[in-house]
């Protein structure tokens, strides 16, 4: 378990798995610069928004099961894919209300 650390003290921070993250993977220069000075450590945690999942199965299109994500990327993005083609596979994030 290699984990990029920020280095922001939060209060609510906590350490998620990147695998378990959905976030937008389109790699841009600004990704591609982050993976140069993310080497040790972040400067601010990412933001999470926690998602509920419904108890009944739900079907996507041609009636295939629905996979729902529990966590998505809210801010920070281009730090998750720096930090996935580092190597590390665990991120410190806080959770943050959707504004719903």
């Amino acid at each position: 378990m290699k984990i990029l650390k920020a280095k922001t003290s939060h209060p609510n921070k906590e350490v998620f798995r990147i695998s378990e993250l959905t976030y937008n993977n389109t790699s841009t220069p600004m990704a591609q610069a982050l993976t140069e000075t993310l080497k040790d450590n972040l400067n601010n945690p990412i933001e999470v928004i926690l998602h509920l999942k419904n108890s009944k199965v739900r079907y996507g299109s041609m009636g295939i099961p629905y996979i729902e994500k529990r966590y998505s990327v809210k801010k920070g993005n281009q730090r998750v894919i720096a930090a996935k083609e580092l190597g590390y596979t665990h991120i410190e994030g806080i959770i943050v209300n959707d504004g719903l």
